[in-house]
């Protein structure tokens, strides 16, 4: 547990054109943390798009 604040988890959910979807669960504190995660990551899993969710 993270003193002084709530740790969330944030769910991402990459799509990838003619594959199933990739997901993974990350450590983000707020939303805004979440979507640079995301697009970080695009190249990386050679996405064309991605869906986030707070899951706690």
């Amino acid at each position: 547990m993270i003193h002084g604040g709530e740790s969330m988890l944030a769910r991402i959910l990459y799509y990838r054109e003619k594959e199933m979807p990739w997901e993974i669960v990350v450590p983000a504190n707020d939303i805004a943390r979440a979507e640079e995660l995301a697009r970080k990551k695009m190249r990386e899993f050679r996405a064309v798009d991605y869906e986030i969710e707070l899951i706690a």
